[in-house]
């Protein structure tokens, strides 16, 4: 059934008058709902505002109101709906009253059908052109927000970075230290960032705009607080705000009510109450993201709070140690082939394999696996050399995995990394596989800038992980990772064409969320920094 975009009230006192406008053309084929008709101008303006027609068709003599006072009234109270007059009198006064009183047209009763086509035409027209234009205004709205809140982001982003790097320069836009002075803060920290983005097109502007606009709710209007988004992590807002301990956890609580784990992934909220003024912005952010790291590797959302009166270095955790013991047997397993005891040691010697049970921490995982991985990667170096890339492919997915607080991927990507070393091609039918890796390589040619990741293309494609990554390096002469690397790259380069988009911004579009780690990657494969490049361009 066809949706009814507009509405038309009729009103006339004579029944077989409403009945034949009811009934003389089929208003549905112009997406025209029409309403039960008004019998007089007093039942119109009754009905307006609840039933919000968009024409109004009335009948010049009627008793109560006629329709010339009602034109005046509509025309004072609801300018925007279009009005038809009709009359079986072709008096020059009423039709020049209908008029004066804002009517569209005029006409005469009885009313025939291609007269009533043909101004119904004209209105719709009318309609049409308000709607684009609302349309329209409303877009440039929107982008005039977004790119007000991004360089909003921008210029606290600077401050920030300049307080860690020690590259600080005056920001002309960025609030005074007072109005820091005093404050609370706190860090917003999502961890599916870019799954997020998806669900606005990977519009960062547009998805960094909704989510701090989320938060303002969420202060109750507070004009004070102070809320961006770090350009360089896409997946940080930092919060300021004269809230107090109670105040605070309350308002902790509420943001990770608004963004529910099902929608939004596991998001962790840091307190830091103890804010001095603006020069402090580079200590708090240390002490944040050193209590960050502490937060169990989970997919829960989590509220930790800076202890106070102590450093960052106070904050830190030393993390779960791998003995010297542990490394030796777990080399010599992996020398001798014995994929069992590999396996038992990895995941059950120091319960890795229930690593999510809440007794570990980010930090804890992070450095158990790079002391893991670490070792897996100097057999393949020793012994598997022709193995390093898919060892370093696989490692990409380690780390992406841990970074969402996905613990089964984490695990299953290791043990991908274990079975690379281990099983045979002979087991998979390199003719099938083919049109397989060439399907990959065209999908990760149009969706470069999504998660793309070995494990996630096997399941999708149903293949060994493992098995994929060899077919794909035999047939186009490099790893999964390096070809989608490179076609970021070349997108990224593309874009910087652009004056007018940021750095941040491209480096989003392209699939890092984390600018800096977008920079070094950059660095690596073409020997400058993005800035440097884009600077050549423009040179």
């Amino acid at each position: 059934m066809q949706k009814m975009k507009y509405k038309v009230l009729a009103a006339d006192d004579e029944y077989w008058s409403r009945e034949n406008l009811r009934s003389l053309i089929s208003w549905e084929d112009y997406a025209i709902e029409f309403l039960d008709p008004a019998c007089d101008g007093e039942e119109v303006l009754e009905r307006i505002k609840e039933e919000k027609p968009d024409i109004i068709l009335t009948d010049i003599n009627m008793p109560f109101l006629d329709g010339l006072e009602l034109l005046k009234k509509l025309q004072t109270e609801y300018p925007q709906i279009i009005t038809i007059a009709v009359s079986g009198y072709d008096d020059f006064e009423k039709v020049k009253g209908v008029f004066v009183s804002g009517g569209l047209d005029y006409l005469l009763k009885p009313v025939g059908k291609e007269e009533l086509v043909r101004i119904l035409t004209k209105a719709l027209g009318i309609l049409e052109e308000r709607e684009t234009l609302r349309r329209n205004t409303e877009t440039n709205r929107q982008k005039e927000h977004k790119l007000s809140s991004f360089m909003e982001d921008s210029e606290y982003s600077a401050l920030l970075s300049g307080k860690l790097y020690g590259q600080f320069q005056a920001q002309p836009h960025v609030s005074s230290t007072g109005e820091f002075s005093g404050m609370a803060a706190l860090m917003v920290k999502f961890y599916n960032i870019a799954e997020i983005a998806e669900k606005f097109d990977h519009d960062s502007l547009q998805m960094s705009l909704d989510i701090k606009t989320k938060l303002r709710k969420l202060t109750d209007g507070d004009p004070d607080a102070i809320i961006f988004n770090n350009c360089n992590k896409m997946s940080e807002f930092l919060i300021f705000t004269f809230l107090r301990t109670k105040s605070l956890q309350i308002f902790a609580e509420k943001i990770l009510k608004e963004f529910p784990l099902d929608d939004y992934g596991p998001v962790s909220v840091i307190l830091h109450e103890q804010t001095g003024s603006l020069d402090d912005i580079g200590n708090i952010y240390r002490d944040m993201i050193a209590v960050l790291v502490t937060r169990p590797f989970t997919y829960t959302h989590c509220i930790l709070s800076c202890p106070e009166g102590e450093s960052t270095s106070a904050c830190q955790t030393v993390g779960k140690n791998i003995s010297h013991r542990i490394e030796e047997e777990l080399y010599h397993f992996l020398n001798t082939s014995q994929k069992n005891e590999t396996r038992k040691l990895i995941f059950q010697t120091c319960d890795f394999r229930n690593c999510d049970n809440g007794s570990w921490s980010c930090l804890d995982v992070k450095q158990y696996i790079r002391r893991i991985t670490g070792i897996l990667y100097r057999y393949v170096q020793e012994q598997q050399p022709e193995l390093t890339a898919q060892a370093e492919e696989a490692m990409d997915d380690i780390d992406y995995y841990m970074k969402c607080l996905d613990a089964g991927s984490v695990m299953s990507s290791i043990k991908i990394l274990l079975n690379s070393l281990w099983e045979n091609d002979s087991e998979n039918n390199a003719d099938s596989a083919g049109s397989q890796v060439e399907q990959i390589r065209q999908y990760i040619l149009t969706s470069y800038h999504e998660n793309i990741t070995l494990t996630a293309l096997a399941s999708a494609y149903h293949m060994d992980a493992s098995y994929l990554s060899r077919m794909f390096s035999q047939t186009y002469g490099e790893t999964i990772i390096a070809y989608l690397t490179r076609v970021r790259m070349e997108q990224a380069i593309r874009l910087m064409g652009d004056e007018e988009k940021k750095l941040e911004t491209i480096s989003f579009l392209v699939g890092y969320d984390d600018y800096n780690y977008f920079s070094r990657v950059f660095r690596k494969k073409l020997g400058v920094s993005p800035r440097e490049y884009r600077n050549n361009i423009c040179k």
